[in-house]
């Protein structure tokens, strides 16, 4: 009767067991394998996956690659201010420059401008002497000049200019002749427009003012230009 009991406890205890381990489910190491295989499955799929695009270059437009020459024409009209012998009597006159820009980046350029200005007389009687109502103002200047572009990739192109140079203007007499004065060094800065019209043809506008200081007197110049810009090459 003992053996039947102890017989019946054993069973109980082993059924007890085997609905534990059903509960607890496979051991530890047999989910551990299952992870390990689904993560090399992960790294093989990374393996075989397509490299990436690299991104295409952004091809430059002519007019902003560094290296690029552009030459200008512009007829102009400006006045003549200040304290010095040539705003004695003068007043305005036409002007027409030659411009050269080469381009250093895609949005700055080093610019030279070779420029004539005339300025007449404001009128009056005639007289004998330089600077009366009979003469007449002929000014070359020489500049070099920064240029700074602002959206240079779009057809319409706002520019800002600073820059220095050289005047050598004369008062030419109809009747004593020519004579050199307030020759000297100036500074210049204005602003622009530049309207593309085709990729290598463009039309010019710029709004530029000068200041001149010779023999201790004080010249400014106000000029409105137009013109055209050629961009020649490949």
């Amino acid at each position: 009767m003992t053996n039947q009991r102890a017989l019946a406890r054993t069973r109980i205890w082993a059924a007890a067991t085997v609905c534990g381990l059903c509960l607890l489910g496979p051991p530890g190491g047999a989910r551990g394998s299952e992870l390990d295989l689904a993560g090399l499955d992960r790294l093989g799929a990374e393996r075989h996956q397509p490299p990436p695009t690299p991104s295409e270059r952004k091809i430059l437009l002519r007019r902003q690659r560094p290296g690029t020459i552009s030459l200008g024409l512009q007829g102009g009209y400006g006045v003549v201010r200040g304290t010095s012998r040539l705003a004695d009597g003068f007043d305005h006159g036409p002007s027409y420059a030659f411009r050269f820009r080469y381009m250093l980046s895609p949005s700055f350029a080093l610019g030279f401008s070779f420029e004539n200005q005339r300025f007449g007389n404001r009128g009056g009687a005639p007289s004998p002497e330089p600077g009366a109502s009979d003469s007449t103002i002929h000014m070359s200047t020489v500049s070099a000049e920064g240029v700074f572009f602002v959206h240079r990739e779009r057809e319409v192109t706002p520019y800002f200019i600073g820059g220095i140079g050289h005047a050598a203007p004369d008062i030419v007499d109809e009747v004593l002749g020519s004579a050199r004065v307030n020759e000297g060094m100036f500074l210049t800065a204005g602003a622009g427009l530049e309207r593309f019209v085709r990729p290598r043809f463009s039309l010019d506008f710029s709004l530029r003012g000068y200041g001149l200081i010779s023999n201790s007197e004080f010249t400014s110049f106000a000029q409105i230009t137009a013109g055209i810009h050629l961009y020649p090459g490949d």
